[in-house]
């Protein structure tokens, strides 16, 4: 997957964090407090998976086994390998990302067999792990390919190569749908729902209001029209860049990681100084900032906000206070860090 720039455009979150001037709720310098919250089934479920570091499980070993479940609109599922006994519960979480497949959004199907290996992901600082399938491929180590078959059996409009334009309404990159009004109505349609798994760039790219795009169109057994194959016009893939209509700020800064979740693959980082950022980017980093303050009633810290796929090498080690240079960027969504790199 490309690197570069990303952004988190939930207003929970980019108002998360951050440090402020001028009202007395945002100060510099002072972290914002903690309110615990009750744990719901997915952290109980994420604490049920913790396992001693130094459990035994051989990594570089190929296994065999089927899908259990997997769901392809939020690209995760559980596989049941075939040796027993070989993984806690006998399930195994697969993330998308770790299928081997040339389909534009890999996917597999329950009861499928599959071959993959297990890697031990370390949590909590190194101090637990979880278990999760990787190289996940056909038995044999063919890669699997689904999307084809999937196609072949839907109801195109104008034919599976036919393509069309419209402008995105609105899209929402969480609950990974939203909805495009055409250029031209088709079928007395101007404006149709567009899916996660059908927008181009093999990851969960965000898709900001008014952004001009190419698509085709298929029916669904209601005679609804949806979008597929989602693409810029021309047929380029979208990525995460031209998702956000991000744009790109002069200069290299330097700062120090606030926070970093490696499981939720995001964090914030402190800028050493603020004022050398571009004023369009302190303008925007401080309106967030203030917006969790007004939120929340606590003083927060201006901070600008980066994902995995931000880092120039996504496999660093990353923990509070950690020295790190970044690039900062303006988009649709806010302003955050780009290009981070460990000093």
């Amino acid at each position: 997957l490309a690197q570069g720039c990303g952004v988190f455009f939930s207003l929970f979150v980019m108002g998360w964090g951050g440090r402020g001037r001028g009202d007395s709720s945002v100060k510099r310098g002072v972290q914002k407090a903690i309110i615990k919250k009750p744990r719901d089934n997915a952290a109980q479920t994420f604490e049920s998976e913790l396992l001693d570091p130094d459990y035994n499980i051989d990594e570089s070993q190929r296994f065999q086994g089927k899908v259990d479940y997997f769901d392809k609109r939020r690209g995760f599922g559980f596989l049941v390998p075939d040796v027993e006994n070989l993984v806690p519960e006998n399930k195994v979480m697969v993330h998308w990302k770790e299928i081997t497949s040339s389909d534009r959004w890999p996917f597999l199907t329950a009861g499928l067999e599959i071959e993959f290996q297990v890697k031990k992901v370390p949590v909590k600082q190194g101090k637990q792990c979880i278990l999760r399938a990787v190289a996940v491929t056909r038995p044999g180590g063919e890669e699997v390919a689904l999307q084809d078959e999937a196609e072949e059996q839907r109801e195109y409009v104008g034919g599976k190569e036919a393509r069309y334009m419209g402008t995105v309404k609105w899209y929402h990159t969480l609950q990974g749908y939203g909805y495009i009004t055409l250029d031209d109505a088709q079928e007395g349609t101007d404006e149709v729902k567009v899916n996660r798994e059908e927008v181009s760039g093999g990851q969960a790219i965000p898709l900001h209001q008014g952004l001009l795009v190419e698509f085709g169109l298929i029916k669904n057994k209601k005679g609804t029209l949806t979008a597929y194959h989602v693409t810029l016009p021309g047929g380029e893939e979208l990525t995460r860049e031209s998702g956000e209509a991000r744009v790109l700020a002069a200069g290299q800064f330097s700062g120090e990681i606030d926070w970093y979740d490696y499981r939720g693959a995001q964090g914030w980082i402190v800028p050493d100084n603020f004022e050398l950022l571009p004023a369009d980017v302190q303008e925007s980093v401080t309106e967030q900032a203030q917006r969790r303050a007004d939120k929340t009633g606590k003083e927060t810290l201006e901070t600008l906000y980066f994902r995995r796929t931000d880092m120039l090498d996504p496999s660093e080690k990353l923990q509070k206070g950690t020295k790190v240079t970044f690039e900062v960027y303006q988009s649709h969504f806010g302003a955050g860090a780009c290009s981070v790199k460990t000093t």
